[in-house]
């Protein structure tokens, strides 16, 4: 048995973190000053155990295609394996192969949002003078803009009182705009400024978070490539973390761990991020962090500070490796401190130098690869659902990347029942009937799949359209000649007055509405809404339509 695992041997259940390589060893002494070098020999595996540990917190860094990724993807699945529970926040799709392996949950960022506004036992001053600090953070805004920052999003929430959604990004754009009209000419400048930098988080008609308690008493990816800027991804990852750190407080403390929270990019988040006081805090609730990086310096400096544990893969940055090395040698060793910086500056893909609390001297450590070996049926079949569809589609698609048609219906069955897809049958007497499948749907399931089946049979039709499906804009605009036509799928739930004042500010941008109401409410729409301009149709006849000139130029009658 290897030195380490005589050194590492505890009760409870032991995780594979690589195979050691290497190890430094002080071979001489000379005029009292220690010589240490690297001794290559075959030492084991390296064997870590969660609850045993000074501090839960992992740091991992080096450059891009160093193994960062591969090395993590294979942490994630030794803990999954030893029961610990894993939240993932993947800004590009690597990890979401792992579901099925982990048994997690799926969350598109854009489709599942994190509503910052939610206040989560805070007062509305709690929250908003959070909200500031952290838009000013991330969007490096000055005293003046994050005051009147401050002032908008106060008026948000007084503005919104009592209703029964929480605020939103929305609600906060629409209280500028009203607090721009009232405002002098400096402050308009100041308040025009931060609409067009907060428009950069405008993904999506987002009022309520993913279930978080679902969250941490499970296993979950966030897939964050669909939000397209770093700003929007920084916002949504500082967001998740505060609503953990919410939790957490509100734990019994214990001294094991019970949930980590992988973070990839983990320089988004800057300093003096809630990051930070998650990993200053988390060890006495159990709650592990897991920063990545590409620099070390970019990560919080209390995650630094806290990680037991660093894994340093390939780093050639001059000032980047002469931290890491220091870091690593713990002291003012100068050899010691040279074979570090000549083991960083040589390492092949897939080796990390490893320093971790529990150890004399760092190791040279071999990551395998990783990542999964075949598609995963979670994540290829959400995917393929972000708009709607049906089984059989499903099936021929899956059939495709070689998972059978009976493992694919039991997985639809399994993920409708968990929650992470959504379903709604759709009996049009048209070529559409049937159960079509969301994968978190952003308004109710019956409202997005349809929008899915206008989408469809514009499509059919010649049609290009683009779906938008947001508060700020129609449900689905279509480009027929040199006219953008806004169409609007209403499933009976609104207020026609509130339907018709939409239909006209509508009008304003586009020279024509068609308005696609569910086939039980057609007539009481059709008697109310009789506006220039504006088309209204039941959903069947919408689906049984042969050409665009009916959906568009045909009178109600």
């Amino acid at each position: 048995m290897s030195k380490w695992k005589i050194f590492n041997r505890k009760k409870g259940g032991m995780i594979t973190f690589g195979r050691i390589t290497s190890m430094l060893v002080m071979k001489k002494i000379y005029f009292d000053k220690p010589r240490w070098q690297w001794e290559r020999k075959h030492y084991g595996n390296m064997m870590l155990n969660p609850n045993y540990r000074m501090n839960p917190h992992i740091v991992v860094v080096g450059e891009s295609g160093s193994g960062k990724s591969n090395a993590c993807m294979g942490l994630a699945r030794q803990l999954a394996a030893a029961g610990e529970r894993v939240a993932i926040l993947d800004p590009h799709d690597e990890y979401s192969g792992l579901a099925d392996e982990i048994n997690a949950r799926i969350y598109d960022a854009a489709y599942n949002g994190i509503n910052a506004f939610e206040l989560d036992g805070a007062s509305e001053r709690e929250r908003a003078s959070e909200l500031t600090g952290m838009l000013k953070r991330i969007f490096r805004l000055g005293e003046v803009q994050g005051y009147h920052l401050y002032k908008a999003i106060m008026y948000t929430y007084a503005r919104l009182y009592g209703t029964e959604r929480a605020q939103n990004i929305h609600d906060l754009l629409y209280s500028i705009s009203l607090l721009k009209k009232k405002a002098g000419t400096a402050d308009s400048r100041i308040l025009d400024g931060l609409s067009r930098r907060l428009l950069l988080l405008d993904t999506g008609n987002v009022s309520h978070s993913a279930d978080m308690d679902g969250v941490m008493n499970g296993n979950s990816i966030f897939v964050l490539s669909g939000l397209h800027t770093n700003e929007a991804q920084s916002v949504y990852i500082e967001s998740f973390l505060r609503k953990i750190y919410r939790r957490m407080l509100q734990m019994d403390k214990r001294p094991k761990s019970r949930f980590y929270v992988i973070i990839d990019e983990a320089e988004k988040l800057g300093q003096k991020s809630i990051a930070g006081k998650i990993a200053a805090e988390g060890r006495k609730y159990g709650i592990g962090i897991i920063a990545v990086s590409q620099r070390i310096k970019s990560i919080d400096k209390d995650i630094r500070t806290n990680a037991s544990l660093i894994a340093a893969f390939y780093q050639r940055e001059p000032e980047d490796l002469n931290y890491l090395a220091n870091l690593v040698s713990g002291g003012n060793e100068l050899n010691r401190f040279i074979e570090i910086k000549k083991a960083l500056r040589g390492l092949r893909t897939g080796e990390a130098v490893i320093c971790e609390s529990g150890m004399r001297n760092p190791v040279i450590t071999l990551f395998g690869n990783g990542a999964p070996k075949k598609p995963c049926l979670t994540y290829e079949i959400a995917r393929r659902c972000m708009l709607a569809a049906n089984a059989d589609e499903i099936c021929v698609a899956m059939n495709g990347l070689g998972f059978g048609k009976e493992d694919t219906v039991k997985r639809l069955d399994s993920m409708e029942k968990e929650g992470s897809l959504q379903s709604h049958v759709v009996d049009a007497e048209s070529e559409y009937d049937g159960k079509w499948y969301m994968s978190m749907p952003r308004n109710s399931p019956e409202h997005d799949v349809c929008v899915g089946l206008v989408s469809r049979q514009l499509k059919r039709l010649g049609i290009d359209s683009r779906i938008y499906n947001n508060s700020y804009g129609p449900d689905l605009v279509a480009h027929y000649g040199r006219e953008k036509i806004a169409f609007e799928y209403e499933t009976g739930s609104k207020d026609i007055e509130k339907t018709a004042s939409m239909l006209k500010f509508r009008l304003n941008v586009y020279p024509r509405v068609t308005v696609i109401v569910n086939n039980a409410h057609f007539q009481r729409y059709f008697n109310a809404l009789n506006i220039e301009n504006v088309r209204v149709m039941g959903l069947s006849e919408f689906l049984k339509a042969k050409g665009m000139h009916e959906l568009l130029y045909m009178k109600n009658v």
